[in-house]
């Protein structure tokens, strides 16, 4: 019997497991290979880690392929791993981790082109470079640059959750499994 309740455990843990991927790809500018480590929910929307020649890690969070939703100027997407603080994204002029500690006001660019310094303490902040279906921003940038832990937290947490606005005004949640990321962050970082 103890035999045979290993055996599901195992194959459960197998499929869940395989929720997380590495895809190989190619950049057509420099024809180098690179890695990412990548989860796709039951409703098409994918979240990507991958990380750059220069050590940088960057998250990539995609919208569903099953429309044609585009994401809003703003506000970009909120994404929170458990019961961590919520990290904001925001438009700015170029894609960094803005940690509290460093004292420093967020670059905002709003829809109309305006330049604002608010922020808002109660969630934490990262600079993002948005498109029409995606958001990309760093979560690590080196040792000796201060960051937020996200890297740890997807490697310990369970699930991660966005929450978003679509270019249409309409707002929406999407949900992630952490299960199997530890291993696919291992291999690819």
């Amino acid at each position: 019997m103890n035999k045979l309740l290993l055996l599901v455990v195992a194959l459960f843990s197998n499929a869940t497991f395989a929720d997380w991927k590495i895809e190989t790809f190619t950049h057509a500018a420099t024809g180098t290979q690179s890695q990412s480590a990548t989860v796709r929910n039951e409703d098409g929307f994918e979240l990507a880690i991958f990380k750059t020649g220069e050590g940088y890690v960057w998250l990539d969070f995609s919208l569903s392929d099953y429309g044609f939703d585009e994401l809003a100027q703003r506000p970009l997407p909120l994404f929170q791993i458990d019961n961590y603080k919520p990290v904001q994204l925001l438009r700015g002029f170029v894609a960094t981790i803005v940690p509290a500690d460093e004292g420093i006001e967020a670059i905002v660019v709003s829809d109309d082109k305006s330049i604002s310094t608010d922020r808002d303490f109660s969630v934490n902040h990262i600079i993002a470079e948005r498109l029409p279906e995606r958001v990309i921003c760093p979560i690590f940038q080196g040792a000796s640059r201060p960051h937020l832990d996200t890297i740890k937290q997807l490697s310990t947490g369970n699930q991660i959750t966005f929450s978003y606005t679509l270019l249409d005004g309409s707002e929406g949640k999407t949900v992630f499994t952490l299960k199997g990321a530890k291993q696919a962050l291992d291999s690819i970082l």
